[in-house]
């Protein structure tokens, strides 16, 4: 069961995340990540994309930027 789309679209609120602002969800194969993404669909975020390969395959991948440290 979902949280209400206003409880989502404030959980958002609180990182920023507005219903225009484009959002990539992922986590490690791409499974977990499609309940948020159909919870931010559901919530009204109008630009929610899910990147299915996720860290699996990006982490592979030794071209590919990843950054390090905490988060801002």
């Amino acid at each position: 069961m979902f949280k209400s789309p206003a409880e989502i679209l404030a959980d958002c609120a609180t990182v920023g995340i507005r219903q225009e602002t484009p959002v990539i969800v992922f986590c490690f194969k791409g499974a977990r990540a499609s309940t948020t993404f159909v919870a931010l669909e559901e919530a009204g975020i109008k630009n929610v994309r899910l990147y299915l390969g996720s860290w699996n395959e990006w982490s592979r991948d030794p071209s590919l930027p990843i950054e390090e440290g905490l988060p801002y």
